[in-house]
């Protein structure tokens, strides 16, 4: 028994996108004007906007990231973080740190001037007071204010109800609309050339997969190098994610924070019940097992073992699209451009071609003013300007008339640019852009009002055209398409794969910012069990002693609370879709 009472709380539906990408998950799509220069009030409360920060007394401002920052911590020097202290007056100090480091910096009271959170941290910060309160400092701060909704909508997470907003969400998109990504970016992805030659066989279901990887794994056991080749593999480091996210989105289900997920129908359904996504991935990973095309050593190597062998031509499929180019890699630098994977298309499969960012920001991080900034209104006005057009632009494109200019009347990144972007491995680092995703306040699907162009400019036909290889070329004509992503939905048009939908995806409330500490820690037991029992379930012998297994595995989940579990989240995921309801048809 519970010590303390499952309270469910008022969570809501917080919509993500799911380009995984405009940002950490990247990669899309497609006027005339040049971007509006004068979008915001960098300097705040001091006065009149400025271009420059000579008006400006020059400060510095520690901050820091969520988890670990992907540039180099410190004092910022490159063109993008120069041109944001340009602009505002403000140098940025990052400082590395990690999620533990931010529960001990909470703790301890110790804190930079501006701490981007995860949304589990959100309730210590708010009962700890030590974040701002930002009411009065929005009154100067327009860019933000404007998005007052997105406010109410952490607010309404958290259950906070005195009145006054703490949360800054990024990637803000108040005018989202679906837009084509450059490629399929969720789902199963095979090899094109072995598809190719096998006849480009019809696949009802992802369990057709088995057989045809199979084949190809009999004609082709070892790669050029005299390495061993297998056909599905995983890895332990990340939990138990590789048994169910990717048969999450490729078979129409959506992913909701912690361990609820909505089906195609839009309904809730507990990730590890046993009409959940998990048993499902359980199923197809023991079907593999048995054909004999698994990499047993799924079961003990660590994500970092798994890239390895997806960058050295060792594997059959992959799991996610943010994985496309390091697979593909392998086989460019062999000048093999003919080979390589594309999205696998299957009888009604559900991708992503089309993604849409949301009206009330990403799911997560969410930004703070700490209690112990050392000028509140410089630091609103700072994030202010991260908050317009130009400032979030500036974020994702770099600067004007250095990485990207106007050509035939739209906001173009220029050939270097995108040379760069391609080839240099150390482009973000050297050049900023996108290295303060974080700090972003719009998302890259927003449109300009002064070219009515999106405002992420590799979003555009001509940058599609730089990424087009024979392999994507090849794979677009056969599905009627100009590129991979306009392949998929020509498919979609003729009703042979889906969309994933619904757009918008319930985010509840992480266990931990609601303070159900007996919960989580049911929880984290139901996940041991799950981790440690599930590889004999994939390793039975047949199909009823998989069906064994599974009852075995299920009895001691079960036996472990897990209904009690499954309960809180329903009950949370319908009164949070209720309240996200609420506040986007009546927003204050």
């Amino acid at each position: 028994m519970m010590k303390k009472k499952l309270k469910y709380t008022m969570s809501l539906a917080l919509a993500i996108c799911l380009l995984f990408s405009i940002t950490a998950c990247s990669s899309g799509n497609t006027k005339n004007a040049e971007p509006n220069t004068n979008s915001s009030n960098p300097k705040g409360t001091e006065g009149n906007n400025t271009d420059k920060s000579s008006n400006l007394d020059p400060l510095t401002f520690t901050i820091s990231w969520d988890q670990q920052f992907n540039g180099v911590p410190g004092v910022q020097n490159n063109p993008v973080a120069n041109a944001i202290k340009e602009k505002t007056g403000i140098t940025m100090d990052i400082i590395g740190t990690d999620r533990d480091k931010l529960k001990v910096m909470l703790a301890g009271g110790d804190l930079p001037d501006i701490m981007v959170l995860p949304p589990e941290l959100g309730k210590v910060a708010l009962d700890g007071k030590m974040a701002l309160p930002l009411d009065e400092l929005l009154e100067k701060a327009p860019n933000i204010a404007k998005h007052k909704t997105a406010l109410d909508v952490i607010n309404a997470r958290l259950d906070n109800q005195d009145g006054k907003h703490y949360f800054l969400p990024i990637s803000i998109t108040p005018d989202a609309k679906p837009y084509v990504n450059y490629s399929p970016w969720i789902g199963w992805f095979t090899r094109w050339d072995y598809f190719k030659e096998e006849g480009y066989p019809e696949l009802k279901s992802y369990d057709d997969m088995i057989p045809m990887l199979a084949k190809q794994l009999e004609k082709h056991p070892k790669t050029d190098e005299g390495k061993k080749v297998y056909g599905l593999s995983g890895w332990t480091d990340w939990g138990l994610w590789s048994y169910y996210v990717p048969f999450i989105y490729a078979e129409g289900w959506t992913e909701s924070t912690k361990n609820t997920v909505t089906k195609p129908d839009g309904s809730y359904v507990y990730r590890y019940a046993a009409d959940g996504p998990f048993w499902r991935g359980v199923e197809f990973y023991n079907k593999a097992f048995r054909a004999g095309i698994l990499d047993k050593e799924m079961f003990t190597q660590k994500y970092s073992d798994y890239q390895a062998k997806l960058k050295s031509g060792q594997l059959l499929t992959i799991h996610m699209g943010w994985e496309l180019d390091g697979a593909n890699t392998y086989f460019q630098s062999k000048g093999q451009t003919d080979k390589g994977f594309v999205a696998q298309v299957v009888d009604g499969a559900t991708s992503q071609s089309y993604s849409l960012q949301s009206i009330v920001g990403a799911n997560d991080p969410w930004i703070i003013i700490s209690k112990n900034a050392k000028n509140p209104e410089r630091a609103i006005a700072f994030l202010d300007y991260l908050y317009s057009v130009e400032g979030s632009s500036l974020i994702m494109n770099g600067v004007k008339g250095e990485h990207w200019d106007i050509e035939n009347g739209k906001p173009e990144l220029t050939d270097a640019t995108i040379k760069a972007k391609t080839e240099d491995k150390d482009f973000t680092i050297k050049t900023g852009i996108s290295l303060y995703g974080k700090l972003q306040g719009l998302g890259g699907s927003t449109i300009n009002p002064e070219t009515g162009t999106y405002i992420q400019m590799d979003l555009t036909e001509k940058y599609f055209k730089t990424k087009l290889t024979p392999l994507d070329k090849e794979y677009s004509e056969y599905y009627g398409g100009t590129f991979p992503g306009d392949a998929w939905n020509k498919l979609v048009e003729k009703g042979k794969a889906k969309n994933l939908s619904p757009a918008y995806i319930p985010a509840l409330p992480s266990l931990q910012s609601q303070g159900d500490d007996d919960l989580a820690k049911l929880e984290a037991n139901i996940e041991q069990i799950l981790i440690k029992e599930t590889p004999k379930a994939v390793m039975a012998k047949d199909e009823a002693a998989f069906q064994k297994e599974k009852e075995r595995i299920l009895g001691l989940v079960n036996k472990a609370g897990m209904s009690q579990a499954d309960a809180f989240w329903k009950k949370s995921f319908e009164d949070g879709m209720k309240k996200y309801d609420d506040l986007i048809k009546s927003p204050k």
